[in-house]
């Protein structure tokens, strides 16, 4: 059935993630976080899904993304031709590209880094420390040949 809140829940998550970026960047860059925002997603479409293993991008379009540095590689390579005007020397467009490419990354692991914290702290919320001694009475739970899980001893 289309529509279900639980089909949502990734769409919603990333969502949220967007969000958060985008609220980090505007805190880290008052001023010119817009310039940011499209390094931003870029890097959203590169990185692979907890779930699938892969890019976003690769589940829509088939492909891996055509990133900037692709594009760049095309350029010099000859199989594509450059704009007439760039704008700027391609010394100053590699190092804002650097610059902005480690602006993304270091917005992508510090979320990701955060995020898997939050994963592990509810994941661990009840767990509490074991530790056995030789002797001690233990209680092994372990599957029998029935097909059923409910009834294993």
């Amino acid at each position: 059935m289309p529509g279900r809140p639980q089909q949502t829940g990734l769409c919603e998550r990333l969502i949220g993630t967007l969000k958060n970026m985008i609220s980090k960047l505007a805190t880290d860059h008052p001023k010119s976080w817009h310039q940011y925002l499209g390094f931003a997603l870029w890097a959203l479409r590169e990185s692979r899904n907890e779930t699938t293993g892969v890019p976003p991008w690769v589940m829509v379009y088939g492909r891996l993304p055509h990133g900037p540095l692709a594009v760049l590689k095309e350029n010099w390579c000859g199989q594509r031709e450059a704009p007439l005007s760039l704008g700027q020397t391609t010394v100053d467009y590699l190092q804002d590209l650097r610059k902005n490419l480690e602006v993304a990354e270091t917005y992508a692991a510090s979320h990701s880094q955060r995020a898997q914290q939050r994963y592990v702290s509810h994941y661990n919320l009840r767990t509490r420390p074991k530790s056995f001694s030789v002797g001690d009475q233990v209680l092994i739970l372990s599957p029998d040949n029935t097909a059923s899980k409910v009834f294993s001893k």
